[in-house]
Protein backbone atom coordinates (compact mmCIF):
# COMPACT_ATOMS: atom_id res chain seq x y z
CA UNK A 1 0.00 0.00 0.00
CA UNK A 2 1.40 3.15 -1.02
CA UNK A 3 0.61 6.23 1.39
CA UNK A 4 0.79 10.19 0.17
CA UNK A 5 2.16 12.51 2.00
CA UNK A 6 2.44 16.44 2.07
CA UNK A 7 4.32 18.40 4.48
CA UNK A 8 6.40 21.19 4.41
CA UNK A 9 9.70 21.36 4.27
CA UNK A 10 10.23 23.59 7.84
CA UNK A 11 7.84 20.69 9.27
CA UNK A 12 9.94 17.86 8.86
CA UNK A 13 10.48 15.10 9.94
CA UNK A 14 7.23 13.61 10.07
CA UNK A 15 6.83 11.56 13.23
CA UNK A 16 5.42 7.80 12.13
CA UNK A 17 5.66 4.99 15.02
CA UNK A 18 6.63 1.56 12.97
CA UNK A 19 6.39 -2.53 13.62
CA UNK A 20 9.31 -4.44 12.11
CA UNK A 21 8.96 -8.28 12.80
CA UNK A 22 12.71 -9.68 13.02
CA UNK A 23 13.05 -11.71 10.01
CA UNK A 24 10.19 -11.30 8.07
CA UNK A 25 10.16 -8.23 5.55
CA UNK A 26 9.25 -5.24 6.06
CA UNK A 27 8.11 -2.63 3.24
CA UNK A 28 6.36 1.11 3.34
CA UNK A 29 6.17 3.36 0.45
CA UNK A 30 5.19 7.04 0.08
CA UNK A 31 4.36 9.72 -2.67
CA UNK A 32 5.90 12.74 -1.34
CA UNK A 33 5.09 16.24 -1.94
CA UNK A 34 6.59 18.76 0.06
CA UNK A 35 6.17 23.00 0.06
CA UNK A 36 9.27 25.04 1.22
CA UNK A 37 8.79 28.40 2.56
CA UNK A 38 5.08 28.64 1.81
CA UNK A 39 5.20 27.52 -1.94
CA UNK A 40 2.75 25.62 -3.45
CA UNK A 41 3.35 21.20 -2.34
CA UNK A 42 5.38 19.67 -5.14
CA UNK A 43 6.18 16.40 -5.83
CA UNK A 44 10.37 15.89 -4.95
CA UNK A 45 12.86 14.12 -7.29
CA UNK A 46 14.50 12.08 -5.28
CA UNK A 47 16.30 10.28 -8.21
CA UNK A 48 18.80 13.36 -7.43
CA UNK A 49 19.46 12.57 -3.70
CA UNK A 50 22.82 10.82 -2.91
CA UNK A 51 21.68 9.21 0.30
CA UNK A 52 18.69 7.59 0.75
CA UNK A 53 18.87 5.28 3.79
CA UNK A 54 16.49 3.68 6.79
CA UNK A 55 18.40 4.19 9.58
CA UNK A 56 17.72 2.15 12.85
CA UNK A 57 19.95 3.21 16.67
CA UNK A 58 18.84 0.75 18.90
CA UNK A 59 19.20 1.17 22.90
CA UNK A 60 23.09 0.24 22.95
CA UNK A 61 23.57 3.25 20.15
CA UNK A 62 24.53 0.99 17.36
CA UNK A 63 23.51 1.88 14.24
CA UNK A 64 22.09 -0.23 11.55
CA UNK A 65 21.02 1.66 8.01
CA UNK A 66 19.51 -0.02 4.83
CA UNK A 67 19.45 2.01 1.24
CA UNK A 68 15.74 2.46 0.31
CA UNK A 69 15.07 1.01 -2.93
CA UNK A 70 13.39 3.07 -4.64
CA UNK A 71 13.76 6.77 -4.63
CA UNK A 72 12.25 8.26 -7.75
CA UNK A 73 11.19 11.35 -9.43
CA UNK A 74 7.37 12.39 -9.02
CA UNK A 75 7.56 11.83 -5.54
CA UNK A 76 8.38 8.43 -4.98
CA UNK A 77 9.82 6.56 -1.91
CA UNK A 78 9.99 2.61 -0.89
CA UNK A 79 11.52 1.60 1.90
CA UNK A 80 12.02 -2.71 1.85
CA UNK A 81 14.23 -4.62 4.14
CA UNK A 82 14.72 -8.46 3.75
CA UNK A 83 14.08 -11.05 6.38
CA UNK A 84 17.68 -11.55 6.37
CA UNK A 85 17.94 -7.94 7.13
CA UNK A 86 15.24 -7.60 9.70
CA UNK A 87 17.08 -10.44 11.50
CA UNK A 88 20.16 -8.27 12.38
CA UNK A 89 17.80 -5.53 14.41
CA UNK A 90 18.09 -5.89 18.25
CA UNK A 91 14.45 -6.65 19.35
CA UNK A 92 13.10 -3.98 21.83
CA UNK A 93 12.32 -0.24 21.00
CA UNK A 94 14.99 1.77 18.56
CA UNK A 95 15.05 5.04 17.26
CA UNK A 96 14.14 5.17 13.54
CA UNK A 97 14.22 7.42 10.38
CA UNK A 98 14.19 7.83 6.79
CA UNK A 99 17.22 10.02 5.72
CA UNK A 100 18.04 11.65 2.39
CA UNK A 101 20.79 14.09 0.97
CA UNK A 102 20.82 15.91 -1.70
CA UNK A 103 23.72 17.48 -3.77
CA UNK A 104 24.99 21.14 -3.92
CA UNK A 105 23.57 21.08 -7.62
CA UNK A 106 20.46 19.64 -7.12
CA UNK A 107 17.30 21.80 -9.40
CA UNK A 108 14.40 20.00 -7.51
CA UNK A 109 15.41 20.25 -4.08
CA UNK A 110 17.20 23.28 -1.74
CA UNK A 111 20.70 22.65 -2.71
CA UNK A 112 22.92 20.29 -0.50
CA UNK A 113 19.94 19.68 1.60
CA UNK A 114 20.67 16.58 4.28
CA UNK A 115 16.74 15.77 6.22
CA UNK A 116 15.00 13.05 7.62
CA UNK A 117 11.26 12.52 6.26
CA UNK A 118 9.78 10.51 8.70
CA UNK A 119 11.28 9.52 12.19
CA UNK A 120 9.89 7.88 15.33
CA UNK A 121 9.97 4.26 17.31
CA UNK A 122 10.68 1.04 15.68
CA UNK A 123 9.29 -1.68 17.67
CA UNK A 124 11.18 -4.57 16.98
CA UNK A 125 9.60 -7.86 17.79
CA UNK A 126 11.02 -11.13 17.42
CA UNK A 127 7.91 -13.38 16.60
CA UNK A 128 6.93 -16.40 18.43
CA UNK A 129 7.95 -19.58 16.43
CA UNK A 130 5.08 -22.31 16.82
CA UNK A 131 6.05 -25.67 17.97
Amino acid sequence: MSETITADFADLPVRRDIRVNRGHSFEERFTVSLSIEGAAAQAIDFSQATACELRFRDSEGTVQCFDLVEHASAGRVTARVSPPQTATLAAGRQDWEMYFEFPSGSTDFPAGATFSLFEGVADVRTMIPAE
